[in-house]
């Protein structure tokens, strides 16, 4: 292990490191300021527009209004694909002009990925080191995650500030705000509220107070659905959800178990299945996602003396479990990858180092391949295409490890 501490002593690495993020940083103000017409900021501005104007976006088509304005339409997001509580919240921006709204989001994403940032290396502490943290702030930044969230305007990163943010409140003993954070950014999109039930639970005190933080949350989440309009919830739900969970079939930009598990059922049947067909396959695969959540559960309940890595393996199953996980959405994995190399600095060996940098390389695999003999040999195709989900899935076995095992 000589070779590799003295590897990470030497200064080159830092300038090269800052070198590659100010040039990704450069290339990013070359090409941001045009991704103002294009998905998804214009899906949510138009959205949000026509909520101010009274008119349904679930129902009526954004085509359009997206003309008028100077948009881009995408034709297989013809409507809203958003909850009715996000677009209320941009329906403040979509009162500005496109150009001006579209420069205050991108900032918003920018201070959410700050955030992260920050509050990853405020929780570690001394055990991340100012050195260290600069490389997790590089890898981060020039990350490919973090390049679709600021291309494609998505809110990932607003939603991993959130539950950074909660863990935070609940590291600091403010268990019922932990709860009320994880709860706003649930409302926002779904899939947090998979981690609700551990923040309520963990928080510790009686069975009562815990009780009253997980019904506080909820109800929170209840005002907010009553406040913007249970009819418009019933139109996201009966619209706009099919459309968004029907996106992750027969597409390799997926990496949930559920769209594994279903993409290798149209192939059996030649992505060709009967709609029954189709929906039993769909229905296995998520059945197959919410297993993985509750057996990630029952390890936490069974293994309380570490509740960082409980909420590190929580966010990854959070991830492999959900219906719909696009590259996008590994922001929530800058703290767990920086638990993990942090606690593998303590004792490092080369195949300790080996396997940090398999699993951030995977997690990075997000484009699909191009290759004639793949694209000739589906099976495989569709396989090898989930790398990014096989680094979830080893970096859930890392922190199961972690909690089973006892620590030397």
């Amino acid at each position: 292990m000589n070779w590799l501490r003295r590897l990470a002593t030497y200064r080159l690495l830092d300038v090269g490191a800052i070198l590659v993020t100010v040039s990704v940083v450069a290339l990013w103000a070359t090409i941001l300021p045009t991704r103002w017409v294009d998905s998804d900021f214009n899906n949510f501005y138009l959205s949000g527009r026509m909520l101010l104007e009274g008119q349904n976006p679930y129902t009526t088509s954004l085509r359009d209004m997206s003309q008028s304005l100077g948009f881009h339409f995408v034709a297989r997001i013809p409507i809203a694909g958003y909850p009715p509580s996000f677009l209320y919240v941009f329906a403040v921006l979509a009162m500005l002009p496109p150009r001006v709204a579209f420069v205050i989001w991108l900032a918003l994403e920018i201070g959410c990925l700050i955030v992260i940032l920050q509050l990853t290396r405020r929780l570690l502490g001394g055990r991340l080191s100012a050195r260290g943290w600069l490389f997790v702030s590089a890898l981060t930044i020039i990350s490919r995650t973090v390049s679709y969230n600021l291309y494609f305007s998505q809110v990932q990163l607003m939603l991993a500030a959130f539950v950074l943010a909660a863990y935070a409140a609940h590291r600091a003993g403010r268990h019922g705000w932990a709860c009320l954070v994880v709860s706003a950014a649930g409302i926002l999109k779904f899939y947090p509220f998979v981690l609700l039930p551990w923040f309520a639970w963990s928080g510790g005190g009686t069975i009562r107070a815990r009780v009253y933080r997980l019904v506080g949350a909820s109800g929170f989440a209840i005002a907010i659905v009553v406040l913007t309009g249970p009819g418009l919830w019933r139109d996201f739900v009966q619209y706009a959800l099919p459309m968004d969970a029907g996106g992750a079939i027969g597409r390799t930009f997926h990496f949930s178990l559920a769209a594994l598990v279903t993409n290798l059922g149209y192939w059996y049947h030649g992505f060709n299945p009967t709609p029954e067909t189709g929906r039993w396959w769909w229905l296995l695969g998520t059945g197959a996602g919410l297993a993985v959540i509750a057996g990630v559960y029952g390890i936490c309940l069974m293994t309380a003396r570490d509740p960082e890595a409980q909420f590190c393996l929580l966010s990854v199953a959070m991830l492999i479990g959900t219906v719909t996980v696009e590259g996008h959405y590994f922001m929530f994995l800058v703290f767990p990858l920086t638990v993990m190399a942090v606690r593998m600095a303590t004792k490092p060996t080369p195949g300790k180092v080996a396997c940090l940098i398999l699993l951030v390389v995977a997690v990075n695999c997000v484009d699909p391949p191009e290759s004639a003999f793949l694209s000739r040999h589906l099976l495989l195709y569709i396989l090898v295409s989930d790398i990014p989900l096989y680094g979830l899935i080893g970096l859930a076995v890392y922190f199961w490890r972690e909690l089973l095992i006892p620590q030397e």
